[in-house]
């Protein structure tokens, strides 16, 4: 009898929805029953990729606000009671459709309280080791001996990067070591894609553009949004919102064209042929941006430790251009400068084994007490 996949991506923007995308088709290549969990934004993407092939079930969470300025650590704390009351929730959710759908094996992506006792219980992130910033170091030791024992909770912790180092998550992936860690590689929804003969999915779209990626929570989308308008204002653009609706549909502006969201071909077609990409820094744009080798300029979210250390770790390699959001004035230079970098090759410089997560699954499952 196939096995039956209950996954729960995170639900702070679309980038966990986006990657939990390759796992599913693996899931589904093999046979294998999937139902998703997941609610908002991310709800809406996965059932536009996936349709009717897989089974959903409401999983709420948080709806965390950003900090407008960049004080994160000061945001989050604010919102650490709802925090850790979600966490509770999540576990008596979990062990509610554990009971009424009987999973063989809970993948959580970044949800600590997705795991019950007597299923197999996987969690799935590339941030093993958080980083806080400057002035809140003094803490590193507390928050990551706490972020250990979450993990140690899990049956299996799945890793998106490559187990040689630095890979593309440095530091935040390799330093620390448990037991229970399985690297997979880098995953992207468009690695299906990429032997396609894409063709162009729109007869207005302009040759020779700049793509303009935008994802994450309020209110910094919408900020990072409103500053780079300002800045490219005559620049011919490509816009993916990140904001997923009903209509595929472009708008057009002037020389900039707009997407609400787009489907997976549609997004691969406008990254292959876009001249350079702008975005933030989050690991799982990162990851898609990787399978094109593509070159890039990285705005990380104020604050967001995470992608600052992501965008340092990417520049300091020469791979990409970054630059602070208060910097934006400084933007035609990474422009110029990106564009004379050689890109996020890495995937070209590691020989990363074929994704085969099923094959994992039917062993440690068999094993499993």
């Amino acid at each position: 009898m196939p096995l039956h996949i209950l996954i729960c991506p995170l639900n702070w923007g679309l980038g966990h929805a986006s990657r939990i995308i390759p796992m599913v088709y693996s899931f589904l290549d093999a046979g294998y029953r999937v139902t998703i969990g997941a609610s908002g934004k991310p709800l809406i993407m996965l059932k536009q990729e996936f349709g009717g092939k897989v089974d959903y079930v409401g999983f709420p969470g948080v709806t965390v606000r950003y900090s407008g300025g960049s004080s994160m650590v000061l945001a989050i704390a604010r919102q650490l009671p709802a925090l850790i009351m979600n966490l509770w929730r999540e576990k008596r959710l979990t062990k509610k459709y554990s009971q009424t759908l009987k999973p063989d094996v809970i993948i959580s992506d970044n949800r600590y309280g997705v795991r019950t006792k007597g299923v197999f219980s996987v969690f799935m992130g590339h941030q093993l080791e958080i980083q806080l910033p400057t002035g809140w170091r003094w803490m590193a030791g507390i928050v990551n001996s706490v972020n250990r024992w979450l993990l140690k909770k899990f049956d299996l912790c799945l890793v998106p990067d490559f187990e040689e180092e630095p890979g593309l998550a440095g530091s935040l992936s390799h330093r620390v070591k448990l037991t229970n860690i399985q690297y997979i590689g880098p995953l992207s929804r468009f690695e299906r894609v990429l032997k396609k003969d894409l063709k162009v999915p729109f007869e207005l779209l302009p040759d020779n553009f700049l793509l303009i990626l935008l994802s994450g929570p309020e209110p910094q989308r919408t900020l990072l949004e409103n500053l780079l308008i300002e800045q490219l204002e005559h620049k011919t653009c490509v816009w993916l919102r990140g904001l997923p609706g009903e209509s595929y549909a472009p708008h057009q502006k002037g020389n900039h064209w707009f997407f609400d969201h787009a489907d997976t071909e549609t997004i691969a077609w406008l990254i292959r042929n876009s001249r350079l990409v702008i975005s933030r820094s989050g690991y799982s744009t990162i990851m898609d941006l990787s399978v094109f080798g593509k070159r890039a300029v990285f705005i990380p979210t104020p604050g967001q430790t995470e992608q600052e250390y992501l965008a340092r770790h990417l520049e300091s390699r020469g791979y990409i251009s970054a630059l602070s959001q208060n910097e934006l004035q400084r933007l035609p230079q990474c422009i110029e400068q990106a564009m004379q970098l050689q890109g996020l090759v890495v995937n070209r410089m590691h020989a990363a084994k074929p994704f085969t997560l099923p094959e994992y699954f039917n062993s440690w499952v068999k094993n499993w007490p």
